[in-house]
């Protein structure tokens, strides 16, 4: 079974080392949808990520527990009366093996792109979400010279 994300966690002491003006109990990253029961549906299936708070969607909400539960990616419904824009920032997700992530999604029918290496830096590829929201796949670069 392909693991796609593995969270590196820090020691508790590590956490309490700085302290912030500005108490955040938790971090979300939402993103703006036209159908929120296709786009929880491509989260569950694609990710299998957890559904932290849902009550259907006459709530125009929903949330999701990233891998690790430090942050969670909330699903924002557009008002019928609002334009619909796909969001400009980029979900990234940092995964060990780029490859087989490629294949996996490519397996799961979603349209990936090229894998773009830039050296000593970075290797990533592209795919979109079932709404059309970027999402950025990276790793370690797979070229170091």
């Amino acid at each position: 079974m392909l693991v796609l994300f593995k969270l590196k966690t820090y020691s508790p002491s590590m956490t309490n080392e700085r302290e912030y003006p500005v108490p955040i109990k938790e971090i979300y990253f939402p993103v703006k949808v036209t159908d929120i029961e296709r786009y929880k549906k491509f989260y569950e299936e694609t990710f299998n990520f957890e559904i932290s708070w849902y009550i259907g969607p006459e709530a125009g909400w929903c949330e999701f527990f990233l891998p690790g539960k430090v942050a969670k990616l909330g699903l924002n419904l557009v008002e019928k009366d609002h334009e619909y824009l796909p969001n400009s920032g980029v979900l990234t997700f940092n995964v060990p093996v780029l490859e087989e992530t490629k294949k996996y999604l490519e397996g799961k029918s979603i349209e990936t792109t090229e894998i773009v290496d830039i050296p000593k830096m970075v290797s990533y590829f592209n795919i979109k979400d079932s709404e059309g929201n970027s999402i950025q796949i990276i790793s370690e670069p797979r070229i170091n010279e």
